[in-house]
C-alpha cells in the first residue's frame, strides 16, 4: 500500500469482483423468460426479445449523447425494461417490479461470481489506515448494487457511484468529476484501481489522478494478496 495515498478509487467488475454474464445467449433469455412467465409479464419469444431489447438500449445511448453531449453515453436500463415491457401490453409497471426483472435477468445470465482472493482483508486494512475508499463502476444499479451487497462491500466504502446513475461511462471525465465533487474527494492523494486500460486508465489520466493497472505481475488474481503481505 502506498502511503501517499488518502484516498482509493476502485473499479468494481474485473477489479474487486470477478463475475461473468452471457447477456445474449437465448439458453439464459429463455431461463429468464420462465421467470416473467411466473411474473405474469407478457413477452415475446427471445430471439425477438432480444434485439428489441438491445436495440432499445443502443437507441437510448444515442439520444443520450445527442441531448447531453456524452461521448461515452450510459443508459438507466431500468427505463428499457419499463418501455419495451410497456409496448409489451404489461402497461407501466412499479420500480419494485422493473428492478425484479432486472435482476432476474441478471441472475439468469451469470455463469458464475466471486471476490478475487484477498480483497475484503484488502479493504478492511485500507479502512483501519484510514484511507477513504470508493466504487467508480461502468454498471447498473438494478444489477450491480445487489452484486455489491451480497459479499458486504458496502459495509467496507465510503461511497459508491455507478454510471447508470449518472449518464455516462469512465473514461467520460465528468463521471470522475460527478464522484469527486459528491463526495469531497481531492485528487492530489488520490489513486484509481481498475483493470480496464480504455476506462480505468484513460479515464484517470484525463481526469488528472494516479491509478494502478491490473495488468500482468498486477493483476487482480493477485494484487490483492499481494498487497497484503507487504
Amino acid at each position: 500500500m502506498n502511503a501517499s495515498y488518502d484516498t482509493y478509487i476502485f473499479d468494481y467488475y474485473g477489479t474487486l469482483l470477478d463475475s461473468y454474464n452471457d447477456e445474449k445467449s437465448l439458453i439464459y433469455w429463455e431461463r429468464w423468460l420462465s421467470v416473467l412467465d411466473d411474473m405474469g409479464i407478457k413477452h415475446p419469444e427471445a430471439k425477438v426479445f432480444l434485439k428489441e431489447f438491445f436495440d432499445m438500449d443502443k437507441a437510448y445511448r444515442i439520444k443520450i449523447t445527442k441531448d447531453r453531449g456524452f461521448k461515452y453515453p450510459e443508459v438507466n436500463i431500468i427505463d428499457v425494461y419499463r418501455d419495451i415491457l410497456d409496448g409489451y401490453g404489461n402497461g407501466i409497471l412499479s420500480n419494485t417490479i422493473l428492478n425484479e426483472v432486472a435482476y432476474a435477468f441478471r441472475e439468469a445470465t451469470r455463469e458464475y461470481i466471486k471476490l478475487y482472493p484477498g480483497v475484503t482483508e484488502y479493504l478492511v486494512r485500507l479502512k483501519k489506515l484510514g484511507k477513504k475508499v470508493y466504487i467508480l463502476s461502468n454498471a447498473q444499479r438494478s444489477y450491480t448494487y445487489p452484486e455489491i451487497t451480497m459479499f458486504g462491500v458496502d459495509k467496507l466504502v465510503d461511497g459508491i457511484m455507478i454510471s447508470s446513475d449518472i449518464g455516462c461511462m469512465k473514461p467520460e471525465t465528468y463521471l470522475y468529476e460527478q464522484l469527486f465533487s459528491r463526495f469531497n474527494i481531492s485528487k492530489e492523494k488520490a489513486v484509481m484501481i481498475g483493470d480496464s486500460l480504455e476506462s480505468d486508465v484513460a479515464g484517470a489520466k484525463s481526469f488528472g489522478i494516479d491509478y494502478i493497472h491490473l495488468v500482468g505481475a498486477n493483476k487482480a488474481e493477485l494484487f490483492f494478496t499481494k498487497e497484503l503481505e507487504e
